[in-house]
């Protein structure tokens, strides 16, 4: 009898050894996470924006990007540490000192460091001074530099003038302390070049400062009036505008004897994340007032 020949099967397409996956393009990548940044979806954006820097880790506008992915995110920490990597691979890209700016202003309370970092971002291109005017001005004046607030009041005016440079200057004057050329300033600018809310504002606050709290009571009322009405000018310029606006209601309020609407307006300032520690004892003034009859000076 004949033996049976064992024959070795040959092998199937499906056993051969599969072929590499191509290596994704980071530019690729790059900007399908810019288009889900753009939509808002975060997430998403920071993965791709992960997976294009391991492919190739000296990307800077990928730093950059994912560095405002992490900020939007509330990761402060890995935020920065994008965007000093993006600094440090590209020194003189403006845009890269303007996002760290951004990170320690926003992520970190840092009105100085962040200050610098906007101030070299205009250096390498004064062309970003106007789109970067409001949080260089907010570091400003967080950070108490009353000088550096008059040099910026008077940029404001001379490079791009508007009513609004009015309200800078009066900030400006506040900060050193001189409330009346802060009245004088605004209400000219009020009745020469128009009236908007941001600048009743800042009046109200400058005779706020000066103790005359019947003429801050008034402009404050003014600015809400005008507000309501849809002057978008206290938003331009405060982080917080319903909030300050209803603070400063509020004092006004409690010092002309208005007791019940300043207990008002206080408690509707005093949202829950909001940091104002002097708060619950305006509200305590109020309510004493409204019992005693007698207002706070």
């Amino acid at each position: 009898a004949s033996c049976p020949v064992a024959l070795t099967p040959s092998p199937s397409p499906s056993s051969a050894p599969p072929s590499p996956m191509p290596t994704p393009d980071p530019a690729v990548l790059y900007e399908a996470g810019m288009a889900h940044q753009q939509a808002g979806e975060w997430e998403q954006a920071l993965s791709l924006f992960s997976q294009a820097l391991q492919i190739q880790p000296d990307l800077a506008p990928v730093y950059r990007a994912r560095a405002a992915a992490h900020l939007a995110l509330g990761d402060p920490e890995r935020a920065l540490q994008d965007a000093q990597i993006a600094v440090a691979l590209a020194p003189d890209v403006p845009e890269a000192h303007a996002l760290l700016g951004e990170v320690l202003r926003r992520g970190f309370r840092a009105p100085l460091q962040a200050l610098e970092a906007y101030d070299e971002a205009v250096r390498l291109d004064p062309a970003l001074a106007p789109a970067l005017f409001p949080a260089r001005w907010e570091c400003a004046e967080a950070a108490g530099l009353t000088d550096r607030m008059a040099q910026l009041a008077l940029e404001s005016a001379r490079r791009y003038p508007s009513p609004m440079s009015a309200y800078y200057q009066g900030r400006a004057l506040l900060a050193q302390g001189a409330r009346r050329a802060a009245i004088e300033r605004v209400g000219r600018a009020i009745q020469e070049e128009g009236s908007f809310a941001a600048l009743w504002f800042v009046l109200g606050e400058a005779y706020a400062a000066d103790g005359a709290w019947p003429q801050a009571l008034t402009c404050y009322e003014e600015a809400r009036r005008l507000t309501k009405a849809g002057d978008p000018s206290l938003s331009a310029v405060l982080t917080h505008p319903d909030r300050d606006l209803l603070l400063a209601l509020g004092r006004a309020y409690l010092y002309v004897g208005r007791c019940a609407e300043a207990e008002e307006s206080l408690r509707r300032a005093a949202a829950p994340e909001a940091n104002l520690p002097d708060l619950p004892t305006l509200i305590g003034r109020a309510m004493i007032c409204q019992v005693t009859g007698q207002q706070d000076h």
